[in-house]
């Protein structure tokens, strides 16, 4: 790994942290969401300071380069945070479903009873 792109994970990993950070004081960022970007930070952090354990885990594994084992992790992270999304997503729209059919049975009561 290069140095200067081990100053870019440096750097990335820094601006990433921080901004999450900023984004949980200022925002409301829910905790829960943020903590894998903190913890992706972090291992990015640790893989920029200490390039050789990134070459060791690269070269067990077959890659040919640290960098792509960086890049493999963050597609890993990124499909990993995609899915997890997609399920609080399905989540919400069935409390979205499970409202919206209590709220019109309550209007449906309410109609039936001004009625008699």
């Amino acid at each position: 790994m290069s140095y200067k792109l081990q100053l870019v994970f440096i750097l990335a990993s820094v601006i990433t942290f921080f901004f999450i950070i900023l984004r949980i004081r200022k925002h409301g960022l829910n905790i829960d969401d943020a903590i894998g970007w903190i913890i992706w930070a972090i291992i990015l952090l640790f893989f920029s300071i200490f390039p050789q354990i990134a070459f060791m885990i690269a070269g067990k594994l077959g890659f040919y380069a640290a960098s792509n084992l960086v890049f493999t992790f963050f597609i890993l992270f990124l499909y990993i945070m995609v899915f997890m999304q997609n399920i609080q997503i399905s989540k919400l729209k069935q409390s979205q479903k499970d409202l919206i059919q209590k709220l019109s049975l309550k209007q449906w009561g309410e109609e039936n009873q001004e009625s008699e």
